[in-house]
């Protein structure tokens, strides 16, 4: 199979060097559009993993190319035969952009567009590399923070999490205990709940009460904040369930994996030591 995916992709980058292209290309102004209107939703960037946690078109889902061809043939496996189904991918120039849509028109999928490069792009865009921000928000105590709040911490555990959760709330006693035991380390845990505020954004009253009471009862001491509007764009937008927990430095900057669901306090305590191995390689 792999074999098969890389005589097609070898193909579809022989066509793009003939001129002769399978995906048709889709102005930055049509893209936009689809995308304001809310057609946009099967965008793929095909770089790779670093230039998309860097910047990349909000909403986009990441598969690099060199993986593209096989991640389509798992969608055909499992049964997917909507092949009109609109497309669009975009890479760093229009050679990775060609390929991929040729990769997809070549396994049958009809309606396939790619975008000239990621650069081209004038819409929105989100930076996974930099979830945070500038940190400009509050905690569940009405206290203003900013990014002081983690600067010249080694590491900083973020913690997704929500009131109605009962999973979160059941590992925070132990994540309150590795706030004390790692802080020494440089380890800072930090509480992101999702679930206190406003439609305009503003404070929940009742909602914050309910967090600050769920973290004085499991002993989960350390700072838990508000999403602001940055948080909301780039990084709310990937979480798809809670608890969902990354690690960054001091300076805000993405380190490690992204991990979804709960864990005992010994997990968390080998997966933070593992990342803070991984900073000073």
């Amino acid at each position: 199979m792999k074999k098969t995916i890389a005589v097609m992709l070898a193909l579809a980058m022989t066509m793009t060097l003939t001129a002769f292209a399978l995906g048709e290309e889709i102005s930055p102004d049509e893209l936009l559009n689809a995308w304001n209107q809310g057609q946009a939703y099967n965008l793929f960037d095909v770089r790779d993993a670093e230039k998309y946690n860097g910047k990349t078109l909000s909403g986009a889902e990441n598969v690099p190319l060199d993986q593209w061809g096989d991640f389509l043939q798992q969608v055909l496996d499992g049964g997917f035969d909507q092949m009109d189904t609109a497309i669009y991918v975009f890479g760093e120039n229009a050679e990775q952009g060609r390929a991929a849509a040729d990769t997809a028109a070549l396994l049958g999928f009809t309606n396939v567009r790619f975008l000239a490069s990621a650069d081209a792009w004038a819409g929105p865009t989100v930076s996974l590399m930099q979830p945070l921000g500038d940190l400009a928000t509050e905690d569940i105590y009405g206290n203003a923070v900013g990014p002081g709040l983690i600067e010249g911490k080694k590491l900083v555990m973020i913690n997704v999490w929500g009131t109605y959760c009962g999973p979160c709330v059941n590992e925070m006693s132990g994540l309150g205990s590795l706030a004390k035991e790692m802080e020494k380390d440089g380890v800072m845990i930090l509480g992101l709940v999702i679930d206190c505020q406003n439609q305009d954004m503003t404070a929940n009253e009742a909602q914050t009460e309910k967090a600050r009471g769920i973290a004085e009862q499991t002993g989960a001491l350390y700072p838990h904040i508000l999403p602001n509007a940055h948080m909301m764009q780039n990084m709310m937008t990937r979480i798809t369930a809670v608890p969902t927990t990354i690690f960054v430095t001091g300076d805000g900057k993405t380190v490690g994996q992204w991990y979804i669901g709960a864990r005992s306090e010994e997990e968390w305590r080998t997966i933070i030591l593992s990342t803070l191995e991984g900073l000073e390689e």
